[in-house]
């Protein structure tokens, strides 16, 4: 068996030196496992629990009524189903009111009462009521007579207008008039008779029995009826 030269066994050598050094570079070269990097911690938001009680809503109470000045007059015209129109005075002086109905023929009714933080409680004979409230353009409520009943307003007016009254010898005038200077009066005898009332002059003068007499403007105050 022939040796190897050394050229031969130097070749072997290579070779393997080839070998063992493709081996080192193939561990240096490989990647290592990626590190795991940390998430960061998610943003978190707090939101308050929603209340479980609503807020009430605000609440507002009825408005009182107006005061009445400390002297005043009203009047206003009720159109009943049947019969004729009534003419109502509502005069007001202090805590005090004096009212009168009437039809200008054969119906009237006076009733008096108090007049205390813009309310009217008026009575009058033959269970007669009136009960009202001042409001901003005069007063508005309801007067019985008799038992009828009827809802009215009535309208501030200046004088002349007004409620006027005159006695003598047990028989009475009565008469309302009104922003426009129209009468509407009735005219009570001793027996309780009713007629119409005599005419009423713009100075508050009237012929009643064949004498001129003037009449008096009844106040809120006054013992009348």
């Amino acid at each position: 068996m022939k040796r190897l030269g050394p050229w031969l066994t130097l070749g072997v050598v290579a070779v393997l030196g080839l070998i063992l050094l493709s081996v080192n570079m193939s561990k240096d070269t490989a990647p290592t496992a990626a590190q795991p990097t940390a998430t960061p911690a998610a943003a978190t938001t707090t939101v308050a629990p929603a209340s479980s009680t609503a807020a009430a809503p605000p609440t507002t109470a009825a408005p009182a009524p107006g005061a009445f000045p400390a002297q005043a007059d009203y009047v206003g015209k009720i159109a009943p189903a049947t019969g004729g129109t009534l003419t109502l005075e509502i005069t007001v002086e202090g805590d005090r009111a004096v009212a009168y109905l009437c039809d200008g023929a054969s119906v009237e009714s006076w009733l008096r009462g108090s007049a205390v933080n813009g309310r009217l409680q008026l009575t009058g004979k033959n269970d007669a009521t009136l009960d009202g409230a001042a409001t901003g353009s005069g007063v508005g409520g309801s007067v019985s007579v008799a038992g009828k009943r009827w809802d009215y307003t009535a309208a501030p007016v200046t004088p002349p207008a007004g409620l006027y009254v005159y006695s003598d010898n047990g028989v009475r005038q009565s008469w309302i008039v009104d922003s426009s200077g129209a009468v509407t009066g009735v005219q009570r005898a001793a027996d309780g008779a009713t007629s119409p009332a005599p005419a009423l002059a713009s100075d508050a003068t009237a012929l009643v029995g064949g004498k001129k007499i003037t009449a008096n403007k009844v106040s809120g105050g006054d013992d009348v009826g």
